[in-house]
């Protein structure tokens, strides 16, 4: 199993931002050194791994949690640990991601990625792209050549990492699959999620661009083939500026067009089109 990746001047974007920059911010300095990504060694790295967690998705004490125990017992079971440090410090996480051995009805085993998170610091910097690939080697390394994950449908930065960065395609939608309500940042809000599938064995390629027109949120239309969806391009300030009520409502009505969308398409691309709207894309499902 590759115990350590290091990164180069990689393009694309992170889970948290629509553009990447190099790994190391410009003018950064050379004092904190360089950035890599290694495997998660030990209960008290572990345990670093779960305090960046906690303080990244800003949990309350009852929201409940990961423990260092849970994780060695993953890691020791097929499961991927992996962690990004700046320099020679191996004591502070900048990032984290872990996944699970996984199977299909069909008996298929895949690894199924739970988190990723980054610090507040150091998000839209690569860190993110750094994690996911890590995972990939690790798991072509083991003989298996999908990951699958969730996200909420309406955080469109990780929409645009997963499918135009990666090359995923959502394939499903979950609605509620945490229960009725989220926690940490995501209190108040439902918990409905798209799965992601990544072939490993699959480049990403380019989609065409939304077309040209006035979009408004929750609009949808065709495009050949292809179907559209607009939505919020920020959903914190989206629901800020529009309240609760309204926010749910359009929450309601996306849960819809993308169930319909799904039954037939899978979701290959999210852009932004404006500051304030991205523009989902569903192609019709290979035959």
């Amino acid at each position: 199993m590759p115990a350590e990746t290091r990164p180069g001047t990689p393009a694309g974007t992170d889970g948290s931002g629509w553009a990447d920059a190099p790994a190391r911010p410009p003018g950064a300095g050379d004092a904190a050194g360089p950035l890599c990504v290694r495997d998660v060694e030990g209960p008290a790295a572990m345990a670093a791994c779960v305090g960046l967690y906690t303080e990244v998705m800003g949990l309350r004490p009852s929201d409940g949690g990961l423990n260092p125990r849970l994780l060695a017992a993953l890691q020791a079971n097929g499961g991927i640990l992996v962690a990004a440090y700046e320099g020679a410090d191996r004591t502070r996480p900048i990032g984290f991601a872990y996944s699970f051995l996984a199977r299909e009805t069909d008996g298929e085993l895949f690894q199924y990625s739970q988190l990723a998170v980054v610090a507040g610091s150091r998000q839209g910097q690569g860190v993110g792209r750094l994690l996911k690939h890590a995972q990939r080697d690790r798991t072509l390394a083991a003989g298996l050549t999908r990951i699958r994950w969730a996200y909420d449908p309406v955080k469109t930065r990780n929409a645009h990492f997963n499918l135009d960065v990666l090359g995923g395609r959502v394939t499903v939608l979950k609605p509620s699959m945490y229960g009725d309500e989220g926690f940490g940042d995501d209190t108040g809000e439902p918990t409905d999620r798209f799965l992601v599938d990544w072939d490993l064995t699959r480049t990403a390629t380019a989609t065409p661009e939304p077309p040209v027109r006035a979009w408004s949120p929750g609009e949808s239309c065709a495009d050949g083939d292809d179907l559209m969806i607009a939505v919020p391009a920020r959903w914190d300030l989206y629901r800020a500026a529009t309240g609760m009520r309204a926010a749910a409502a359009l929450r309601g009505s996306l849960r819809e067009a993308f169930a319909e969308a799904l039954t037939t398409h899978v979701g290959v691309s999210c852009r932004r089109v404006t500051d304030d709207l991205a523009v989902y894309r569903f192609s019709p499902r290979p035959e």
